[in-house]
């Protein structure tokens, strides 16, 4: 389901407003699965489902954007957005950084514990800023 769900997000509408963080909001995707799920899947796999998306959407986005995944350890979710920003630019409230090392963040997300994660009905969003003693967030960026 999780790989099916990442190539979901090549067949999705893409709003790219360059200047209006919220229209470009509904640009992020957040990803889940089971234990049982994460516990098959490879981070090989997800990794190649995301480039998939990736080589997909850049057949379909006629301007300049970034293609950017991030995991959210605190929901215990994969997240990935597509913005008009530049990617030292990205719509986070707290410190990131990028990394060329997507293998590492699917990884944090397969290995982690779903038990450990915020419940779904609480409302983490992007805006929302990090804990001052939270390392900066690694994301991974593409151009489409």
């Amino acid at each position: 389901m999780l790989l099916e769900a990442i190539a979901e997000i090549a067949r999705r509408d893409v709003t790219l407003a360059p200047g209006d963080p919220h229209a470009e909001a509904r640009n992020t995707h957040w990803l889940d699965a089971p234990s049982v799920e994460r516990a098959i899947l490879t981070v090989s796999e997800v990794v190649r489902a995301f480039h998939a998306t990736v080589a997909a959407l850049r057949e379909r986005v006629d301007r300049p954007a970034i293609f950017y995944v991030w995991h959210d350890d605190r929901a215990g979710q994969l997240r990935c957005g597509i913005t008009s920003r530049r990617p030292a630019d990205l719509p986070f409230g707290g410190e990131y950084r990028l990394t060329g090392d997507l293998a590492s963040i699917v990884a944090g997300y397969l290995l982690g514990d779903p038990k450990a994660a915020v419940p779904a009905e609480l409302d983490l969003t992007v805006d929302d800023p990090a804990p001052l003693d939270d390392p900066p967030l690694p994301v991974w960026t593409h151009a489409l």
